[in-house]
């Protein structure tokens, strides 16, 4: 537990490191995907399980077990607020580059993985209670 909050922030880091390699890359360059995964477009379910782990890894990045459940939460909001922008931002940089194209259902898809992280985290703030008492 001693190095868990260098660990975090060094793996938040790489995260979005590799997300913005993902994101900016050149088209060739991408993984081939199957056309769909269980009938959802291969590629939205790529970027919501891109932006799944952000708040998560953020939130165990940003939290220690000194904050109070309030202090997790308004951590937890500001990290959503900012992984909406960043994906947002992603999608806009995409659209300024000539090999990239913005599509308003792949940050919709972000904002999807996005949400299921922040539940996630959500439980996280639940449980951390629960062992509390």
């Amino acid at each position: 537990m001693k190095y868990r909050k260098q660990i975090s922030i060094i793996l938040f880091c790489l995260y979005i490191a590799a997300v913005a390699f993902l994101c900016f890359m050149q088209g060739e360059q991408l993984p081939e995907l199957p056309k769909t995964w269980f009938g959802i477009p291969a590629d939205k379910v790529a970027h919501a399980l891109m932006f799944f782990p952000f708040t998560i890894l953020g939130y165990l990045s940003f939290t220690s077990e000194e904050n109070t459940t309030f202090q997790k939460t308004v951590i937890l909001v500001i990290l959503i607020a900012v992984g909406w922008g960043m994906a947002y931002a992603t999608e806009s940089i995409q659209r300024l580059l000539g090999y990239r194209a913005y599509e308003i259902s792949d940050m919709k898809a972000d904002l999807i993985g996005l949400t299921a992280g922040a539940f996630f985290s959500g439980l996280l703030i639940i449980f951390s209670l629960k062992k509390i008492k």
